[in-house]
């Protein structure tokens, strides 16, 4: 009798204590999906705050160097942001490209967001060199409101009044009519989520959400 109390005593806590482990290895897992969510909607508002900037109109003496003038979003679509600023503080102009990129098979990580900066070249805004280098945000759940994604564009643009703006599937500015439809996106909207592997805990999928916006100076 004593042996079978003791064994029923250890076997809660045992039970006891792999409850709480798994429930500790979940809170790591959603601490850093959330980390992970934030470092990169961070870097997005600090790179829409200095996309376009400088502009051509805050040189006394312009000289004509097309490479000291920020064209401010260059390229935009709901899964994608190209803008163009001094993104680093260091008086240099960037070309900085955003990009979900769905799968690369030398990627497992993939659905992931790249990002990369390149200071800006003597050619146009939309042919700028593309840098070797990138950061990378795993694990994203794919963006947009079809079965299987997250419920909302990973971009939203909307105007000086807060009406959406319509991009379609992207516009650049190569046209008048794009050109047109950027000039007019005064406020981007972030909208992150990224799925990682199933909670210890609970066996269902993990997610961490993530919104935010950001004026444009353009």
């Amino acid at each position: 009798m004593v042996l079978a109390i003791l064994a029923t005593v250890t076997g809660a806590v045992f039970e006891q204590i792999n409850r709480m482990q798994k429930s500790s290895a979940a809170e790591a897992m959603k601490l850093d999906l959330n980390q992970q969510a934030r470092e990169f909607v961070n870097q997005m508002v600090r790179d829409l705050h200095m996309a376009g900037y400088p502009s051509a109109s805050m040189y006394s003496n312009p000289q004509g160097d097309s490479t000291k003038v920020a064209a401010g979003l260059v390229s935009v679509s709901p899964t994608q942001v190209l803008l163009e600023g001094d993104v680093n503080n260091d008086g240099n102009v960037y070309s900085v490209n955003i990009v979900y990129v769905a799968s690369d098979p030398a990627d497992s990580n993939c659905p992931c967001i790249r990002r990369s900066a390149m200071i800006k070249g003597p050619q146009d805004s939309l042919h700028q060199p593309s840098s070797p280098t990138y950061a990378e945000t795993t694990n994203v759940m794919p963006p947009g409101t079809g079965a299987g994604q997250s419920g909302e564009d990973l971009f939203a643009y909307y105007d000086q009044n807060g009406q959406p703006v319509n991009v379609g599937p992207g516009v650049d500015i190569s046209t008048p009519a794009g050109q047109s439809t950027i000039s007019t996106i005064k406020t981007v909207k972030i909208n992150l989520s990224l799925l990682a592997g199933r909670d210890p805990e609970s066996g269902s999928s993990m997610r961490a959400s993530l919104s935010a916006t950001s004026m444009v100076n353009q």
